[in-house]
């Protein structure tokens, strides 16, 4: 098929049924398509409006009218040829990928002979298609490659863009999310249009999931099912629906789930393409309908949905999971598999490790495999593993991404506006594109050197595991477990410390830092525990504590040079005492004052120390949309992405915003952030002293506290 390079034009200029049946395509209206090539048909045999009309009913979904095209007249030549690469086009949606790829080869070959670039690319894609469908993944990139090279030197800028972005397809299935979003974000901005080709928001919606994005995907997904309905692209819609049903699986839907995963598996039967229908299958059975998931994993599995198959065994027939092929989700879930059926530690923690390779620990199975080996661990009561396991449990933080900064610039407009609606969109938006920037994967905390920097302090890292709260110290050169009880009772006790500071929970409290000793001490919290304010328990009081997301963030951190001569202001509107507080300390430090969120940022890549006095709002939901109000809007985690030159010391003389663990993530030695609501009236004292002594934060903010009573402040990372 040849598209028209002018569609409108040639539906208001051109006689020719064929030119006008091309247009149509282009602009998506393959119905009103259809149905001008059927009626110019009648009159004549034009075998290559015979060829169109095949491939508009081959994008509809309907395989048996595209053969019928196909065998009613006999192609000579070149038409011969496309005749023959459309057969591998269905043979690809409706067969084995194998026989595909080995129809379309032979074509590949014939259309180069021929010179015939746009089917050539068409060919490509084809292929590239099938090849990935059998994880044939660098063949099937290549294939992209060169298809994306000739649809560019032909102007076809649109179905260019759409092989980067199946570029993005491969990558996915090859498990590396951040690639696969990179391209299909270059496709955006090569002129992709969703509105014409719905199936790459599918194809966005996917990667969404995978990130455990599940209301974003599906939030994508509802305007792709439109929009491949509106647009009769019936081969695309049951995929969409088969994807929706899987996130509503995971968004706990189960009743949508089936019914959307029934529908998908009614339009695979009826476009013949039996290859779908078990994958639509195995969504349904994990939805609750009936059926064997023993010989609906065989059937996935020997149609490539590996996937599929590994999940449905993993509960009923786990020791036939295949570890050697498939995704590398699906090898992982093998592993998993062999680590629970594992009947010795080393063996499960081997498993653990084997499927980690495959997966990161942040989604599933990832979080389920370092959990396992954790498990093993805290039972064995081995504290040093115990510590290096917790580790690699704790989130992976997300990569700095530059692409962020237009969208978060058009957030505060649309903030200040109060317009909700482009507020939840380009906050999606956001997220999207950090994610292509991936996480910062650090690697596993070296248990000497962790040892050696700790010198005199201690360091006490907690972890919850099965309904319990442990602690790994480290003092005095040597590593113990501790276990702490219930994980819910310290977390309702922090919870109540946020309320009212009484006797009976600081000291429950307070028994959480006994391994420390009356040493210095370096905390990692659990979850339970992060908005602790550890200078409030008795025994914290006047001690020099530091608080840090992980180990090897706390090493990372104490790595960087202690600056404190050059020195930011920022200062937030609407705060009674923040002027007061400003102005006191620039006058006893020198230094610049910012108002704005551009102005603030771009002082921060000259200054050593920044103190900024604002108002704070702490995001649990999207910890990195909490942010700092400044006079031209709120001054997001993201926005922190652009730093290029971080400061050694951040102050955060504000309310809980939970900023401090993005802050020191970006670069920041020691960042002094309060864990409660600020007093304006009683801050301004403590700031003073604490400037005063820079030069050892944690130190300084303890007598500072000492002095001016407990605040809520807290010293993350190397004080």
């Amino acid at each position: 098929m040849t598209p028209s390079t002018a569609p409108h034009d040639t539906l208001t200029n051109s006689d020719d049924p064929h030119e006008r049946t091309l247009a149509l395509v282009e602009l998506g209206r393959l119905t009103e398509a259809r149905r001008l090539a059927e009626q110019a048909l009648t009159s004549d045999d034009n075998p290559p409006l015979r060829l169109t009309l095949a491939w508009i009913a081959l994008d509809q979904g309907d395989a048996e009218t595209c053969a019928n095209h196909l065998n009613a007249t006999t192609f000579t030549g070149l038409d011969r040829i496309r005749a023959q690469c459309l057969r591998g086009l269905a043979l690809c949606q409706q067969a084995d990928p194998a026989l595909a790829i080995s129809s379309l080869t032979k074509t590949i070959h014939a259309l180069r002979r021929h010179h015939d670039d746009r089917w050539l690319a068409n060919a490509l894609t084809g292929r590239g298609i099938a090849r990935a469908y059998t994880l044939r993944l660098p063949e099937a990139d290549a294939d992209f490659t060169a298809a994306h090279t000739i649809l560019t030197s032909l102007g076809e800028l649109d179905r260019a863009a759409m092989c980067l972005h199946n570029k993005g397809f491969v990558a996915m299935l090859g498990g590396d999310l951040p690639t696969a979003l990179r391209h299909y974000e270059h496709a955006a901005r090569q002129g992709l249009r969703t509105t014409r080709r719905p199936e790459a928001l599918t194809d966005r919606a996917e990667a969404l999931l995978s990130a455990g994005l599940i209301r974003e995907a599906r939030a994508v997904l509802q305007p792709a099912v439109q929009l491949l309905d509106r647009c009769d692209r019936g081969s695309r819609l049951p995929e969409a629906l088969l994807l929706a049903a899987r996130c509503a699986l995971h968004d706990n839907d189960p009743t949508a789930a089936r019914t959307l995963a029934e529908r998908a598996e009614s339009l695979f039967r009826q476009q013949n393409r039996h290859r779908w229908i078990p994958a639509a299958q195995s969504v349904a059975l994990q939805a609750g309908a009936p059926g064997s998931p023993t010989v609906i994993a065989t059937a996935c599995e020997h149609q490539g949905h590996h996937d599929d198959a590994a999940e449905l065994r993993l509960t009923s027939a786990p020791h036939t999971i295949r570890r050697d092929q498939g995704t590398t989700r699906s090898r992982a879930v093998g592993w998993l598999a062999r680590a629970h059926l594992s009947t010795t530690r080393r063996d499960a923690v081997a498993a653990c490790l084997a499927g980690l390779r495959l997966h990161a620990p942040n989604t599933w199975p990832g979080t389920e495999l370092a959990d396992i080996a954790l498990g093993h661990a805290l039972a064995g009561s081995d504290a040093r593993s115990a510590l290096l396991w917790t580790e690699r449990r704790r989130a992976h933080p997300p990569a700095p991404s530059k692409e962020t900064a237009d969208a978060l610039t058009e957030l505060r407009l649309a903030r200040a506006q109060d317009d909700h609606h482009r507020i939840v969109s380009l906050e999606r938006e956001i997220r999207r594109l950090a994610l292509t920037a991936g996480t910062v994967r650090r690697a596993a905390v070296p248990l000497p050197d962790l040892v050696d920097s700790l010198a005199d302090r201690a360091m006490l890292s907690f972890t919850s595991h099965g309904g319990r709260l442990a602690a790994v110290s480290v003092a005095a050169r040597k590593v113990r477990l501790h276990d702490l009880g219930d994980a819910r009772t310290f977390a309702r006790q922090a919870k109540r410390l946020e309320l009212s500071a009484g006797p009976s929970v600081l000291a429950e409290l307070d028994r959480l830092v006994r391994p420390a000793g009356d040493r210095a001490v370096v905390i990692v919290p659990s979850a339970e525990l992060e908005r602790v304010p550890w200078a409030s328990l008795p025994s914290c009081r006047g001690r020099e504590i530091s608080v840090v997301p992980s180990a090897s963030c706390w090493l990372e951190a104490l790595r960087k040079p202690l600056a404190v001569s050059r020195r930011l202001w920022a200062v937030g509107p609407s705060l009674r005492y923040a002027e007061l507080e400003v102005e006191t300390l620039q006058r006893n430090h020198g230094g610049t004052r910012a108002y704005s969120v551009g102005d603030t940022l771009r002082e921060m890549e000259h200054a050593d120390v920044v103190h900024i006095a604002a108002h704070g709002v702490r995001r649990t939901d999207l910890p990195l949309f909490s942010h700092l109000t400044l006079d031209d809007g709120p001054m997001h985690g993201y926005d922190f992405d652009q730093l290029e030159n971080a400061p050694s010391v951040v102050v955060l003389s504000a309310c809980d915003s939970g900023l401090a663990p993005v802050l020191l993530r970006r670069g920041v030695r020691a960042v002094i952030a309060s864990v409660r609501e600020v007093p304006d009236d009683r801050v301004v004292g403590l700031m003073v002293d604490l400037h005063a002594g820079l030069h050892t934060p944690a130190q300084t903010l303890a007598k500072a506290q000492e002095e001016h009573g407990d605040l809520g402040f807290v010293c993350v990372g190397a004080g």
